[in-house]
């Protein structure tokens, strides 16, 4: 909404939910992926929304964020995802393999509903792209791979390339492959002894040598989201080999900074990183290490790194933003998302 406003378009939250609704859900014990899946909750989603936007009307255009509701507006609209309900289902996480077969394919045939009633399909990778093409059937003319932006916004300073400064950031440890990360470190640390890993999540206390842990950074803390930049800005590598990564925007955070990352090829990791580092597969610690020993020498990182820098411009919300809006036809608009 802040890339939209700065983009010239005047942005209107309209909220899909409602408290009592989620009152009960919680209650009950639903996930949210139960709760996106849920066809009652899915109608009253949809009413809600749709009532709402017609309180908020004159509107130009909707940006339709998730697929746990579907509207009946005839406003122009477009779709804006990170990933599929089909790629979500593929990846075997806890919280989608909870759902029943005939929930997880209603949800899937209410997402491909809304795709196709939309003016566009507004995705954050190529990878996403992909799966609107094989598993919804979208005309390729009708999808539009928007990115995402970065959440942090610096002018790099200079920094040490010669020692070594890795960051992990990640809350979810285990698909980010947090123990992974520290196995492969602790190699570099014995070819490097000045080789640090900072390490940012929730998770248990991690304690080796040339490890640094700061657990959970809240971005909501003016404290904690000043320590994040800090790191950003003396690392010389981000590692995150997710099991899967819809996108990463921790990836867009580092290149912003300058710094280099090593992502996985799992999922759609590839646009965010781009040029600008290297990726493993997810299932291949060696390649981990042998990446992260490559990523330890200074000419390598700090090249990289300003590959990496050279695209800070595009991965601006307000850049998605405008792209967001080429795919609804709009600008100096006001919209709904």
């Amino acid at each position: 909404m802040r890339g939209m406003d700065e983009a010239g378009c005047e942005s209107v939250p309209i909220d899909a939910g409602h408290h009592l609704v989620r009152r009960i859900a919680d209650r009950l014990g639903m996930s949210w992926a139960d709760q996106e899946a849920n066809p009652v909750i899915a109608q009253l989603g949809g009413w809600i929304a749709d009532r709402r936007l017609r309180a908020a009307d004159p509107l130009d255009g909707v940006v339709m964020i998730g697929s746990g509701y579907s509207l009946s507006t005839s406003l122009p609209t477009v779709t804006l995802e990170d990933m599929t309900v089909a790629q979500a289902l593929r990846q075997h996480e806890p919280v989608y393999d909870a759902l029943s077969a005939a929930a997880a394919r209603r949800w899937q045939e209410r997402q491909a509903r809304n795709y196709a009633r939309c003016r566009g399909c507004c995705v954050a990778s190529n990878w996403a792209a992909d799966s609107l093409r094989g598993d919804y059937g979208i005309a390729t003319e009708k999808i539009h791979v928007v990115g995402f932006g970065a959440n942090v916004s610096l002018v790099p300073r200079a920094r040490d390339w010669s020692r070594p400064r890795f960051v992990f950031v990640g809350v979810d440890w285990v698909r980010k492959r947090g123990e992974a990360v520290v196995k492969a470190f602790a190699v570099v640390r014995d070819l490097n002894p000045e080789a640090e890993l900072e390490l940012v999540g929730r998770h248990e206390l991690v304690e080796a040598p040339g490890v640094i842990d700061h657990g959970l950074l809240p971005m909501g803390s003016p404290e904690a989201r000043q320590q994040y930049l800090d790191l950003l800005q003396r690392a010389t590598c981000l590692v995150m080999p997710s099991t899967f990564e819809p996108l990463g925007i921790a990836y867009l955070d580092a290149a912003v900074a300058g710094v280099p990352s090593i992502g996985t090829t799992s999922g759609g990791a590839a646009d965010a990183v781009a040029e600008g580092g290297l990726l493993v597969d997810p299932e291949d610690d060696q390649a981990l290490t042998e990446a992260m020993l490559t990523m330890a020498d200074p000419a390598t990182a700090e090249r990289l790194g300003e590959v990496a820098r050279a695209r800070h411009a595009d991965i601006t919300w307000r850049a998605v933003a405008e792209r967001v809006l080429a795919a609804l036809g709009l600008s100096g608009c006001v919209a709904g998302t």
